[in-house]
This record gives structure tokens, C-alpha cells and sequence, in this order.
């Protein structure tokens, strides 16, 4: 039974870890002392103008007008930063084992990649935006889930799993160039602030669809309840996202966004879909610096599989509480938002941009064959 659950909240992290892993987009290192150059004002984006050739994904937003993609280029994979404004790219990194995935650390500064040499091995590389390695480590591991340090992004955590789903979970300090196991009994965790993490803590004895929100100091091991009951959680740089059984009859829930200390900063309900054995919670990313929540919603409650109508995107202020209807009858992608708002990469492979100001979709790829 812990197996199984355990293969299944791993298939939902790795949905998460798509995305951001697609909302990991906070930035909250410490300014460099060094004099930030101007970003780029992007004020239109040209449809079609990335290369489609060998094109795997788009990872994220580097800054407000540049993205990060990667391409198969003669059996390897190759890493480009490519400029939107003005269709300029720059190839920073390339990896010769199987790719796997990358995300780009919250600061932008940093990219995770992880390859796959052999079935039970990974290789985890670390580099900057110029593709200098920082970090290099290979583990024994049939799946890996990862998750940076929004707080500091020299720190990630690691949940290696083998086969059967036992697991061990790892803390990176890039800086240290070293990997310390850590003694936690979940292994999907996220970071609560600089030095602790956050889990849901599931029962072992019995199937549940909510669990305790625990938060778990890594160096003295002290733990917190934060939610009594949770159903799905994201910790954001400023609060935390808890989405919480309103009405399980009919199939609504509230997503509540708890600040630092403890109080719910606002809330909203929406009806979600249910599916065998869980519930659906669609695609979001949160744009810190707007305080605004973006979330795909769908037209009714009901089950997965009855349901045949598509999703309206909309918008949440944290603040004001006020609500925006931005676009209809969108399929439910992973969404990442550039960080001042104006623009969200949207698509499995984050091939499309939502513009948010014109309201409109826009395909990044060239016309011709896909990879």
C-alpha cells in the first residue's frame, strides 16, 4: 500500500515539477553587488521564431525577454538562451547522456540538469548561465525528484528512488560542492525558508485524500504543523498556497494562501475535477512580485473522465481579492509566467506564450517537423 501511494504522488510531483518544477520563479537571493544590467522591455512577441529543429522544451524564463530552450543537436542536447526581442540565442551548455530534464534555479542564475546514463543511474549537473559547471554528482536512482531553494538557490533537495520506491533523500549545497543524506520520512519535499522544508505527512496505515502540513528544520530536525488538513500545497517565496476540502459533495475546494505567520492572507473556492482515486488540480504559477495567482479553472465540477469541456485562465490579486477572466477554452498546460507578468510560456513542452495584456496565444515554433 505505501507503494502504491508512493507511485502516486510521485507521478503528481513530477506533473508539479513540469510546471516549475514551473513554479519555482521566485527570486529571493540576496542582490549581487555588482550593477544589475537593464532588462529588456518586450513589447511584442514574433510567432514562429523558434527554430523547431530538434526542439525537446522551452525550461523558463531567464528574464523578461529571454528564454532558456533545449534542442537535440547530433544525437547530444544542447542548451540555448534565446532572445524573444531580437531572435538571438546563445548555446551555453551540452550534454551527451540521455536528457532527462532542467529547471532553472529561482534566482535564474543556476540551471539544474538532469541526465540519464544508465536505468538506475542519474547524473545531476549544475551550471551557470555562461555553462560553467558548478556542481556534478552521480547517483544510484530509477526516478529522481528535485526541488531548489527559493530562499537561497545554492541549496536543492533530492529524493532518489529505486525501483520498489524506497527512497533517500539528499540536501546539495552547491557551494561545498557536497550532497548530505537527510533523515525525513517524505520524500517530496519543498523548501519553507532557508534552513527548513515542508511535506505532507501521509498516513501509512490508511488511504487518505488529505494529510498535516509539517515544516522540518534540516539541521535540528524540529518539526511544525502548519495545516491541520491539506489536500495539495505549494510554497511560494512570500506564502503558501494550501488548497483544502470545502465541500467534498460538491466537489469544491478552497484555496487558501498563508502568510509567514501563519494567517491566511486571502482565499477563494473552485469546484475541481475528481479522478479515481484523487482530484485534479489544474496547472497555476504565482507571480510574486504582482502578488497575483494565475490558475486554469474548469467550467464544473465532476469527473475527469465525463468531462469534455476545456479551461478559462484566470487571475487572483492577493491583495484586493479581485478576480480577471484573462482567456477561455484553453486546454489545462503547464503555465510559466515571465517575471513581471506580462507573458506566461504555456504548452507541455512551454512551446506557446500567453500574452496577458492582448489576451491572446501565440506558437513560438517554426513551422515544419517537431521532434
Amino acid at each position: 500500500m505505501k507503494k502504491n501511494k508512493l507511485l502516486l504522488f510521485f507521478i503528481c510531483a513530477c506533473l508539479y515539477l513540469l510546471v516549475g518544477c514551473q513554479n519555482e520563479k521566485q527570486h529571493a537571493s540576496p542582490p549581487s553587488e555588482a550593477p544589475a544590467e537593464k532588462e529588456e522591455k518586450l513589447e511584442f512577441i514574433e510567432p514562429n521564431s523558434v527554430d523547431s529543429t530538434g526542439f525537446i522544451e522551452n525550461i523558463g524564463w531567464v528574464n523578461t525577454s529571454e528564454i532558456m530552450t533545449v534542442r537535440e543537436e547530433n544525437g547530444n542536447t544542447a542548451i540555448y538562451i534565446h532572445n524573444l526581442h531580437n531572435q538571438q540565442e546563445k548555446r551555453i551548455y551540452e550534454v551527451t547522456a540521455p536528457y532527462v530534464q532542467a529547471v532553472l534555479s529561482p534566482d535564474k542564475e543556476k540551471v539544474f540538469i538532469h541526465t540519464a546514463p544508465l536505468t538506475y543511474s542519474a547524473d545531476i549537473t549544475i551550471i551557470d548561465l555562461k555553462g560553467n559547471e558548478l556542481f556534478q554528482q552521480e547517483i544510484p536512482s530509477y526516478e529522481l525528484y528535485y526541488s531548489w531553494n527559493s530562499f537561497n538557490s545554492n541549496f536543492l533537495v533530492i529524493a532518489s528512488f529505486a525501483e520498489d520506491w524506497s527512497f533517500e533523500v539528499f540536501t546539495v549545497d552547491i557551494e561545498k560542492k557536497q550532497m548530505d543524506k537527510m533523515d525525513v520520512a517524505e520524500p517530496f519535499l519543498q523548501w519553507k525558508a532557508e534552513n527548513s522544508v515542508i511535506y505532507q505527512s501521509w498516513s501509512t496505515m490508511d488511504i487518505s485524500f488529505t494529510a498535516p502540513l509539517i515544516a522540518q528544520n534540516i539541521f535540528n530536525g524540529e518539526k511544525e504543523t502548519i495545516v491541520e488538513e491539506s489536500m495539495h500545497f505549494k510554497q511560494f517565496r512570500s506564502n503558501l498556497l494550501s488548497i483544502e476540502i470545502e465541500n467534498e459533495n460538491d466537489n469544491l475546494f478552497s484555496y487558501k494562501f498563508i502568510n509567514e505567520n501563519g494567517k491566511i492572507q486571502s482565499s477563494f473556492n473552485l469546484p475541481l475535477l475528481s479522478r479515481y482515486s484523487d482530484w485534479l488540480v489544474p496547472y497555476y504559477d504565482m507571480i510574486e512580485d504582482e502578488d497575483t495567482f494565475l490558475t486554469f479553472v474548469a467550467g464544473a465540477g465532476g469527473t475527469v473522465d465525463s468531462y469534455d469541456g476545456n479551461f478559462s485562465l484566470r487571475a487572483w490579486n492577493l491583495k484586493t481579492g479581485e478576480e480577471e477572466i484573462l482567456l477561455e477554452d484553453l486546454l489545462n498546460e503547464p503555465l510559466q509566467c515571465s517575471q513581471d507578468g506580462a507573458y506566461c510560456l504555456y504548452g507541455m513542452q512551454l512551446e506557446k506564450v500567453i500574452d496577458i495584456t492582448e489576451k491572446k496565444t501565440i506558437t513560438l515554433l517554426k513551422e515544419g517537423k517537431e521532434s
